[in-house]
């Protein structure tokens, strides 16, 4: 029964991964239920069938420290909602107290009675939603800690991955072929004349698809391993891929040439760029430290090439152009938009105007212009301190790359545990996957994207299984 249930759960899981990057699974106001909702169910289901569960559950280190990470941003976060009396308020955060401070005065002159406790977020509601999509964030990255426990259930996640990366490809294509940019009926009205697959913008889309490119990866890899025995020669290895291993190995590589293809159509920079440096410093932090620097130039080599090489293939013209001509009006504005952040942040500096008030404040800044006002700063990293201070920066960057480091040295350190080459080789595209993400999230908003965290959480939560099966 135990195992009946839990089979149900992680199926659940790999439908609601398929179903975010969707039209309306996570981008709509009206879907929100529909993101939230699902991850919570799942996670306290996977949570209530480890409790019950006679088997001690020891966590990885890695684990440990992302756990930590995530309870303790979701506690900044509902801290920024508790009210609090004025002279408390005025010492935490001054600013908030002052914006509080004239919003009841206003509400005094309405007739309004808006009481004497005000929370630190200058827009409780807004923050409440952002407070229970980390929470759904965290609950997709607890849910796949402990259902993805096996080789096998790694290797289902990434061709389910996978499977949606070709999807997206041959939506995106299909839709830029006949030149609509419109969603399954739902009319892009902001971006015109590029590919953005099932998401609303392109550099989304090609960010998602960049991220799920190593899980694709590994399926290849994994097909090429478990065709014939250690130490087999490369013929013989070849003829029992093709005898044994084939279609496995084959849907590998159409995955990941989707996800390329994806990341070429939505001629996103920031994606490319990011592809191109997560493998590069993977490939550099697995080498010695004598060779750590060339590793690192030889593959970024190495993917700049094959990215090339497809643009060449695709006749995508419009990505070099890209890369080639600089708008000077979108860097104004997306470095406006990162401005903007860090004088929010110089406004709330220890607990941050609130998680998901970026928009609210922005204006007050004075650096974006009444005609176009940003709904996120085009770096993440500064938004979350803009938003939730340096106290949550500090506890959501800090195990992030301390966990990032923990989970390298577990796969490939000197002092690493024992595990199979199956298990190491998902790590190591695991952290691919992360490594992109980071990298992708110094120059665009996606970890406010609820697909892309979303894929993300699953992915690293499946790296850090307590235990090998």
């Amino acid at each position: 029964m135990r195992n009946a249930v839990e089979l149900v759960l992680f199926a659940a899981l790999l439908a609601f991964l398929v179903w975010v990057p969707m039209p309306f699974g996570s981008a709509s106001d009206a879907s929100q239920a529909a993101l939230i909702l699902p991850a919570l169910l799942i996670g306290c289901g996977a949570a209530l069938l480890r409790a019950a569960s006679k088997a001690p559950f020891v966590m990885t280190r890695p684990g440990r420290i992302w756990t930590t990470g995530g309870v303790l941003f979701v506690l900044v976060i509902a801290l920024q909602l508790l009210p609090l009396p004025p002279g408390i308020l005025a010492l935490i955060s001054p600013q908030s107290a002052v914006i509080w401070a004239r919003a009841t005065h206003v509400a005094a002159l309405a007739g309004v009675n808006a009481g004497t406790n005000h929370p630190i977020t200058i827009d409780p509601q807004h923050t409440a939603l952002h407070f229970y999509r980390v929470l759904a964030y965290f609950a997709v990255f607890l849910a796949s800690m402990i259902l993805t426990r096996d080789t096998v259930r790694r290797l289902i996640l990434a061709a389910v991955l996978g499977c949606v990366g070709i999807f997206e490809a041959l939506y995106a294509v299909h839709e830029a072929a006949l030149g609509r940019y419109a969603i399954w009926g739902w009319k892009n009205n902001l971006i015109f004349g590029r590919a953005t697959g099932t998401f609303v913008n392109p550099n989304h889309f090609g960010h998602y698809a960049a991220i799920v490119l190593p899980m694709a990866l590994y399926v290849s890899a994994y097909a090429w391993h478990t065709a014939a025995p250690a130490g087999a020669t490369f013929g013989r290895r070849f003829v029992k891929l093709v005898e044994r291993r084939f279609f496995p190995f084959a849907f590998g590589l159409l995955a990941a040439l989707g996800c390329i293809t994806a990341v070429l159509v939505s001629e996103s920079r920031g994606a490319v760029l990011a592809l191109i440096g997560g493998f590069a410093l993977v490939g550099a932090l697995v080498s010695d430290r004598k060779n750590a620097a060339l590793r690192f130039v030889l593959i970024a080599a190495a993917v700049s090439a094959a990215v090339l090489a497809a643009i060449l293939v695709l006749g995508r013209p419009g990505t070099v152009t890209r890369f080639e001509t600089s708008q000077t009006s979108q860097v104004t504005a997306r470095r406006d938009s990162v401005i903007a952040a860090i004088r929010i942040w110089a406004m709330f500096p220890l607990f941050g105007s609130g998680a998901g008030t970026y928009p609210d404040v922005a204006l007050a800044t004075a650096v974006t212009t009444g005609e176009i006002v940003p709904n996120h700063a085009h770096n993440d990293y500064s938004e979350i301190l803009a938003t939730t201070g340096a106290l949550g920066f500090v506890v959501s960057l800090v195990p992030l790359l301390g966990g990032f480091g923990a989970l390298m040295r577990n796969a490939v350190g000197p002092e690493g545990e024992p595990m199979s080459w199956r298990r190491r080789a998902f790590k190591l595209a695991a952290l691919t996957s992360i490594a992109i993400a980071m990298m992708h999230a110094l120059v665009d908003f996606n970890f406010f994207i609820p697909a892309n965290p979303i894929t993300l959480a699953a992915i690293a939560g499946a790296a850090v299984v307590a235990r090998e099966l």
